[in-house]
């Protein structure tokens, strides 16, 4: 008899207290509708990049570069070719990156 009323008390007490599960059915409602969509397979991209030649902007550079560089420099032919060279590095430079988004892609 002592073994049926410890059982009775423990259910009893069980019911009051409320164990893990017991939370009621609104407690993981939420106010948006949930939808979850399964497409088929997943797809990894990869990422490709044409490298530039970056030849208008070579061109404009050095052009620009040799007219500065004859003004600041001395009207010379070296201060013509120093302007030229550091125009078309700094022109392919800029060309690069300005075109920089265009030249990549995800296959």
């Amino acid at each position: 008899m002592r073994t049926i009323t410890k059982i009775m008390a423990a259910a009893a007490l069980a019911g009051v207290v409320g164990g893990p599960g017991t939370a009621p059915a609104f407690a993981h409602a939420t106010s948006y509708p949930h939808k979850h969509r399964y497409h088929g397979k997943t797809h990894y991209a990869k990422k490709y990049c044409r490298r530039s030649p970056a030849t208008t902007g070579k061109v404009v550079g050095g052009v620009t570069g040799a007219v500065v560089g004859g003004k600041v420099l001395g009207g010379g032919l070296l201060g013509v070719a120093a302007g030229a060279v550091g125009g078309v590095v700094a022109g392919g430079a800029v060309d690069r990156s300005m075109t920089a988004k265009s030249r990549c892609y995800y296959k």
